[in-house]
């Protein structure tokens, strides 16, 4: 019985043995995976430069014009009860202004009923009060005729809206991720005109601490509109650098998929 075992163990034919399986070539996914890591590669020192700081810088510029707009640095003649007031209504927009920024990112502020009204409820009401102010200062009289005109007084309010203006919408961007530059354009105007007005004040007759106020204030305004330029400056040619940087990774991976193709023929 054993004996017929072993024969037809015998007659069992080996099993031939498994030869190591080859590597599989690198695929196609893969190698438009690499290309797109080298069109990225380039993009992030450009993203990690100027670009990301410039609304930052411009949030200081706009603080340093928000502060400096308080005092009549256009109209110098001193802190004028009327124009004073207009400026008060102004800041009171930029309150209304970052409560909507706020409330839109999900906080809870003191306006919350107002804005869950309607998305744009506490927006239009910031930018109506601003505007308020600004044209309150046609109210105001100038203790001296020859002190200033009310076109400048309504200037004067402009700049400090636009500080707040900018302040906010730098905020928003930290809460959200969403930019307009738009509004910093104008900072470096203000900027120059105070600029200019350091030199009319110089030769104003007015009472002392009236052209002092006038004097540091333009100084204020002045420096925030070179800041506010200087940023602006560095936030285009960040830009320009991160647009060649896209280039030039938008080449080089056209260049790999040129290569890759040929060597797939």
């Amino acid at each position: 019985m054993s004996n017929a075992n072993e024969s037809e163990f015998h007659e069992l034919e080996p099993l031939e043995e498994l030869h190591e399986l080859e590597p599989l070539p690198d695929s196609t996914p893969a190698a438009g995976n690499a290309a797109a890591k080298a069109a990225a590669a380039p993009a992030a020192p450009a993203a990690a430069g100027g670009g990301e700081q410039t609304p930052l810088m411009i949030q200081k510029a706009g603080l340093a014009l928000t502060f400096a707009a308080l005092l009549p640095w256009l109209v110098p003649e001193g802190f004028e009860l009327v124009r004073m007031g207009a400026k008060v209504v102004i800041l009171l927009g930029g309150w209304f202004l970052y409560c909507g920024i706020e409330h839109a990112s999900g906080n809870k502020t003191p306006l919350e009923a107002l804005g869950k009204a309607h998305k744009l409820a506490l927006p239009s009401v910031a930018y109506l009060l601003m505007l308020v102010g600004v044209f309150l200062t046609l109210l105001a009289k100038p203790v001296d005729e020859k002190a200033g005109l009310p076109w400048q007084g309504m200037i004067e309010a402009s700049a400090l809206a636009v500080g707040v203006i900018a302040w906010c919408q730098v905020h928003g961007y930290v809460r959200t991720g969403k930019f307009n530059p738009m509004i910093a354009l104008v900072i470096p105007m203000f900027g120059l005109a105070a600029l200019i007005n350091v030199i009319v004040a110089l030769g104003l007759d007015v009472p002392g601490l009236a052209k002092a106020l006038a004097i540091l204030g333009s100084l204020g305004v002045a420096g925030a509109g070179a800041f506010g330029g200087y940023t602006m400056f560095l936030g285009i040619k960040a830009a320009k650098a991160h647009g060649e940087a896209m280039k030039r990774a938008a080449v080089e991976a056209r260049a790999q998929e040129r290569r890759r193709k040929r060597g797939e023929a």
